[in-house]
């Protein structure tokens, strides 16, 4: 009989490819026999309507809250300690510990590691799932390489952490929260012909090289280690190269059909992978 399962996140927003994997994640539990729930990090409380997430408790922003023992409690690594005091936790590296700085994970000895990519952590168990909506995927598979594109794009996102983020003068600046909508982002990457990112770890990368973008990481990012795009054990098998310009890793304006195949397969093995992990240790 296994445990059940909590798993805390953020409110949902399609906007972060992180906490999008986190209500996946538990979705994907559920449609699999586990008794999986969202357990909220923020307020106001915000599930994703197509998933099946049921709440349980009212998160963790008003001080510690006991759990069940029995339990199962899965943090993301942005969380330090064991808030809910649970005694079974599981820590998803969705991006590398302190990577914005802080404490850490605080992580005991009997915790559960678990890394979204191998970049995160060397030796846990890597449970990964790209996160992109059908639609983009459709599009992607319908873009005119042909077709002239008449601007550049830039983006900040969690480059700003690091270092100065200066304006790219010639460039269209794309935000958290413009364009608006993603089929609007969408709209914009493909008339986009070359998108700028001082955020090296962003889902919005991928969508514009998915619709023909070149893709140029600018800036710095901290203490990560750019050689590591470039292994061909990269969850990207090898689509990032080193600019003979600035040194920097970039994408190809042609690596839509390769990404996509990449896509294709790790959809494919989320599941059964988060079976096989949970079933391991919810039943411990």
């Amino acid at each position: 009989m296994y445990r059940k399962i909590g798993i805390v996140s953020p409110s949902y927003t399609p906007r972060s490819a992180g906490i999008s994997v986190l209500h996946l994640l538990i979705h994907t539990l559920r449609d699999y026999g586990f008794d999986a729930y969202f357990i909220p990090q923020n307020e106001p409380v915000v599930g994703n309507p197509r998933y099946n997430t049921p709440l349980y408790l009212q998160g963790i922003t008003k001080g510690p809250q006991e759990i069940s023992e029995e339990w199962v409690v899965v943090y993301p690594e942005g969380i330090h300690g064991n808030p809910l005091n649970a005694k079974h936790v599981v820590r998803y590296l969705l991006n590398y510990e302190a990577a914005f700085g802080g404490p850490g994970m605080g992580a005991s000895d009997g915790d559960h590691l678990i890394t979204y990519v191998r970049d995160f952590h060397p030796t846990a168990p890597v449970l990964f799932c790209p996160i992109f909506d059908s639609d983009l995927l459709i599009r992607a598979g319908k873009v005119d390489a042909r077709k002239p594109r008449n601007t550049d794009a830039f983006y900040v996102g969690k480059g700003a952490v690091y270092g100065q983020c200066p304006r790219i003068k010639y460039a269209v600046e794309v935000t958290r929260n413009w364009p608006e909508t993603k089929k609007e982002l969408h709209d914009q990457l493909e008339k986009t012909a070359v998108f700028h990112s001082y955020d090296w770890i962003t889902s919005t990368c991928l969508d514009a090289a998915l619709l023909g973008c070149e893709v140029r990481l600018i800036g710095t990012y901290g203490g990560f280690d750019a050689g590591r795009l470039y292994r061909p054990d990269s969850i990207l098998g090898g689509l990032w190269e080193r600019s003979e310009e600035d040194g920097l890793p970039y994408m190809r304006a042609n690596s839509s059909e390769k990404l996509l195949e990449l896509i294709r397969k790790g959809k494919a093995e989320f599941a059964p992978t988060a079976v096989e992990l949970f079933s391991r240790i919810a039943a411990m």
